[in-house]
């Protein structure tokens, strides 16, 4: 699927914010300004983007729209000016299709947690691929007409400003003579400056907007000092209004923060200034624990895991781009308090053992896994078997699956080859019928589809089905499900388990397109190695001397003791070209004796684990 192409037309505050959020989350941008040094493409390269945001000042949106309908016509414009009156005519008149919003905070804040109202939107798929990004960051999304804008703008923004702006005026000509002051007055007076170093243009047309607004409150302010003189009326009236605004929660932690914006110059006051950032760090990390654990309870009502990598990498990486400090340092402070984080959403939600398995979600694994714990909480994604292994190993979980066998394609040979390399035991065993479906984003006859997606596995397994059925088609390979799912259009299809196809959401074209009916995947399930052996069968793993006879002599000792092999690969060993190791399944649980006998024969013996067919897993 084609990346969407992002132009961010001016390349001030707001600009470099939008530029650097769309670039962190992989898609195609490059910044455009009047000013030549900050343009990273050529004018004549414009028509190549499908989105430009408009993060020039008011005045000059009309200049912009003129040089850009030389250029092209295509693109979904995104107007993020702070008042809509004058720029919303500009925007219908010009013949682009566009989006306008007021993100609602400055070019230095996160957008989680941060309002963004949208106030015109044209029904274009880029416009939903943007809106949905500024969602899965946090933002929160209100939808108004212009008009109501303007009008509720006036009041939050024109008038906010303008107390402040009236309190530093005030307060100006007083200043040397104010030598100490409190947490709520540094606030003010802080968010005062920061409102004072801005460009006063833009400040200009805010409170030109809020005209009407801030004459009714002027005369509000004239009212509400006749109450001061009067402790009944004044005792009245404050009890009416605690009763309307009634949330103070988290305003010690504003009134703290505070402090962390003063300078500190002598020595007792820089431990004292960093005795307040040390307890500001607590308070706010309770507060990231206490958000956790309400997302697990969501995650839990969804059946989603607790651990998403890809959503973690992500949050490390905007982390770590906004910090001059080492960051393998960084990121092994926030990898922590991930872990702390996760640690009390799984006490939450009664998870007391933590499960590693080869993901996406709607995998074969998945599958497997949702078998034998019957909840994705605790499940643990990763890319690898080795992934898995050194999960286990180092305590991040407590079991692992892993496919290890496949009646069709044979041994899976990277998991074989990580088990050769780690510390961790087989228990038990699973077996998965894996059943291929062909899904599509749409009902779509099969003579129309261009592309096919699908692990190369996959799609060997599904040969017949493709040359008679999908001779026509382009066969695309992907790494995994979620990559194949993610590249659909509305001319593709993929080839998915049914699992993966009801997760996301698909139309499912044809059941069962595999080749062989009864194509089963076993799975080994792992665990740290030092618990109690039990089972039926032994896979281990041993190497012999490089002579004839010698895998013969191994051999011969299962074979006088009745015991049957029912799998015997060899390995190369990595330790030179031409040694092997083997690895083997035995149908018996291995005495001392046996054990005894066989390291005779061999130059070295491992026994891997001793395991049994396994129902379900006890995590909660």
């Amino acid at each position: 699927m084609k990346t969407m192409k992002v132009l961010i037309f001016g390349m001030g505050g707001m600009g470099t914010l939008f530029h650097k959020f769309f670039k962190e989350r992989g898609y195609y941008v490059r910044g455009y300004d009047i000013q030549p040094e900050k343009n990273e493409i050529d004018p004549q390269e414009i028509p190549e983007f499908d989105v430009i945001f408009l993060c020039t000042p008011m005045d000059k949106i009309p200049e912009v729209l003129e040089f850009l309908k030389e250029r092209t016509q295509k693109a979904l414009l995104v107007d993020v000016s702070s008042i809509k009156k004058d720029v919303i005519p500009l925007l219908e008149s010009s013949g682009f299709d566009f989006l306008s919003i007021h993100p609602m905070f400055g070019p230095d804040s996160e957008l989680g947690m941060s309002y963004i109202a949208i106030v015109k939107k044209s029904g274009r798929g880029e416009e939903k691929k943007i809106l949905e990004e500024f969602e899965r960051a946090g933002a929160i999304l209100s939808e108004t007409t212009p008009e109501k804008h303007d009008e509720v703008v006036a009041g939050i923004q024109g008038l906010t400003h303008f107390i402040l702006m009236a309190l530093s005026n005030f307060l100006a000509k007083r200043k040397d003579e104010i030598g100490f002051t409190t947490p709520v007055a540094s606030v003010m007076l802080k968010l005062a400056s920061r409102v004072l170093h801005q460009d006063w243009k833009l400040y200009f047309d805010i409170q030109r907007n809020a005209s009407k607004t801030r004459r009714e409150f002027l005369k509000s302010i004239m009212d509400f000092e006749s109450l001061m003189d009067d402790d009944e009326k004044f005792r009245q009236t404050f009890s009416e209004l605690s009763g309307i605004f009634r949330d103070h929660e988290g305003s010690e932690i504003i009134l703290e923060a505070s402090k962390v914006t003063q300078n500190a110059e002598t020595l007792h006051q820089l431990r004292g200034y960093v005795r307040v950032v040390d307890s500001l760090i607590l308070k706010l990390l309770e507060k990231r624990i206490s958000a956790g654990k309400r997302i697990a309870k969501i995650k839990a009502e969804k059946d989603e895991p607790i651990e998403v990598a890809e959503v973690e990498e992500v949050k490390l990486r905007e982390l770590l781009s906004n910090t001059s400090l080492n960051p393998l340092l960084v990121s092994q402070i926030f990898e922590d308090i991930m872990r702390l984080t996760k640690e009390e959403e799984y006490k939450l939600l009664g998870v007391r053992r933590k499960v590693a398995v080869l993901g996406p979600q709607g995998s074969f694994s998945d599958e497997a896994a949702m078998k034998l714990t019957g909840s994705r909480t605790p499940l643990i994604y990763c890319t690898t078997p080795e992934e898995i292994l050194r999960k286990i190993e180092k305590g991040v979980a407590d079991y692992g699956i892993i496919p290890i066998e496949n009646s069709v394609n044979g041994t899976v040979i990277p998991a074989l080859d990580a088990l050769m390399k780690s510390k961790v035991e087989v228990f038990g065993e699973m077996e998965l019928e894996i059943t291929h479906c062909l899904a599509a984003k749409r009902k779509i006859p099969l003579r129309e589809i261009k592309t096919v997606f699908s692990h190369p596995q996959a799609v060997a397994q599904c040969m017949s089905f493709i040359n008679n059925y999908l001779p026509h088609t382009e066969i695309r390979y992907t790494t995994s499900t979620s990559d194949a799912i993610s590249m659909l259009d509305d001319m593709s299809a993929a080839i998915v388990s049914e699992n993966a196809a009801r997760l996301h959401k698909l139309y499912v074209l044809r059941k069962s397109i595999q080749d062989v009916s009864g194509n089963i995947t076993r799975f080994y399930i792992v665990r740290r190695a030092g618990g109690e052996r039990s089972g039926d069968t032994t896979c281990l793993f041993f190497g012999v001397e490089d002579r004839p006879g010698s895998l013969k002599d191994v051999l011969e000792v299962f074979y006088r003791k009745g015991i049957n092999l029912r799998k015997l690969e060899s390995r190369p060993s990595g330790t030179g070209l031409g040694d092997y190791v083997f690895f083997a399944e035995v149908e018996a649980a291995l005495s001392e004796e046996d054990i005894s006998e066989l390291t005779l024969v061999t130059t070295f013996f491992r026994i891997l684990g001793v395991f049994k067919k396994v129902d379900r897993l006890d995590v909660f």
